[in-house]
């Protein structure tokens, strides 16, 4: 019988381990509270356990055991869960599906919905404004908003009924008077009563979907003329949306005994076992050409070597971001042009979660600080590439051969930097003559 590890926390994770459980699957849904346990009405098919587990607990409970997938169904905004379950997966090589959850369309700037990517951007626009504000964001980024003038007194708060949620938003300093507790997603009826109740000037919001109440929230907002902020999604998720999820275990009427016949096919397929077997024995790095255009890139160190990389990065239209104390002579005039955003300090941990990079390049002078830089962006999942140590690389900045008609990029297998040196020499001479056989 299949194994399926499900963590939950979404109607989207009940509703999956219901019906892979009634496909003679063994299902464990994990939750992370009781309340969440709770909602679910006995008798179950599968078992479920309410656990707030970090990425050393999910790596043993992974270990101890023996799960055929493992699939991610939580929040989309629960961005630390997501990493964690990631990495634990990658540690015990097994294989990880993420649940995704539809975006609701974007509204376009004139439909008073502003969408914001860090609560800061919320704050600051706030803090030029008066009225009332309804929040329904949970508890989480609720601290964040602390830094609103006259929070106390200006918020209302929308939250979970949950007594951990009630007490940390109580102890941020939110008033109990003006704190909601009721569970979602409500109605349009409802929101538009809430906002009525609260006289809201503002609804801080995130993009749940439609399944998670978001377009009920829109629409009631702009019936009342009150003014939307979207907390953006932490990143751009790859992963299986529901439908998808259940064309992959072959959920369909008639057909219970087709996911594990999909299950077996693998060791019953000789060209499928080479490939895992291939899978398993690579050590090197995948040559992945993406569109860094306005896409975040955090540089920690001001030298040579971040110049280069820098200059690089910004031809190919990234948003640099760049952090040390000092820096050269080249890259103060791309600061004082505003090519790139400059904070003249120290690193610290707090800088990737404050930037969301989608890579980070540490190539300081000191040893301890880019080991150190490696270690947190790997901890968040985030692309790392260190300058004077290959082994703490999760990706490779490569050789650029550039001409008219292609472009090309190189690595070396081994950190034969020589070797890239001439093998890219002979690559530009080769793409040029290309291109010229084309005149």
């Amino acid at each position: 019988m299949m194994n399926v590890l499900i963590f939950g926390g979404t109607t989207e994770s009940g509703k999956l381990a219901q019906l892979l459980a009634d496909q003679n699957v063994n299902v464990t849904l994990i939750v992370a509270t009781d309340y969440a346990k709770n909602l679910f009405t006995e008798p179950l098919n599968f078992t479920i356990i309410a656990q707030r587990l970090g990425e050393t607990e999910m790596i043993h409970y992974l270990k101890t055991h023996s799960f055929d997938y493992v699939v991610d169904a939580t929040h989309p905004y629960a961005d630390l869960a997501t990493r964690n379950i990631h990495s634990a997966c990658r540690n015990v090589n097994v294989q990880y599906l993420r649940l995704l959850r539809n975006e609701s369309d974007k509204y376009d700037k004139n439909s008073s919905v502003t969408y914001i990517s860090h609560p800061d951007e919320g704050i600051n626009l706030l803090n030029c404004e008066t009225g009332n504000i309804l929040f329904t964001i949970g508890s989480k980024e609720l601290t964040h908003f602390v830094n609103v003038k006259n929070f106390a007194s200006r918020s209302f708060v929308r939250i979970l009924p949950m007594m951990d949620s009630l007490k940390k938003t109580v102890d941020l300093g939110f008033r109990n008077s003006n704190i909601i507790c009721i569970q979602g997603a409500v109605s349009e009826e409802m929101n538009r009563a809430m906002i009525n109740m609260t006289q809201a000037k503002f609804l801080v919001t995130k993009d749940s979907g439609t399944i998670g109440g978001f377009d009920a929230k829109i629409s009631a907002a702009q019936q009342c003329g009150c003014r939307v902020l979207v907390l953006m999604r932490p990143e751009q998720e790859t992963g299986f949306f529901y439908a998808e999820l259940l064309d992959f275990f072959h959920i369909k009427e008639n057909t219970v005994s087709d996911i594990n016949k999909n299950f077996q096919s693998v060791t019953n397929n000789p060209s499928l076992l080479k490939l895992v077997e291939r899978k398993e024995n690579r050590q090197s790095f995948f040559p992945l050409f993406t569109n860094l255009y306005n896409k975040n890139i955090l540089v920690i160190g001001g030298g040579n070597i971040a110049q280069r990389r820098i200059e690089i990065l910004y031809s190919f239209g990234a948003t640099i971001k760049l952090i040390s104390p000092s820096v050269t002579e080249e890259l103060q005039k791309m600061i004082q042009q505003q090519y790139i955003h400059f904070v003249n300090k120290e690193y610290e941990k707090d800088d990737i979660d404050y930037f969301h990079p989608l890579l980070v390049i540490a190539a300081t002078n000191s040893r301890e600080v880019n080991h150190r830089v490696a270690q947190d962006a790997k901890e968040k999942d985030i692309f790392v590439i260190v300058s004077d140590c290959r082994d703490e690389c999760n990706c490779y900045f490569p050789a650029i051969m550039e001409s008219e008609s292609f472009l090309a990029g190189l690595v070396s297998k081994k950190g034969d930097h020589h070797g890239v040196r001439t093998k890219a020499e002979q690559i530009r001479e080769l793409l040029n003559d290309n291109d010229n056989s084309f005149h």
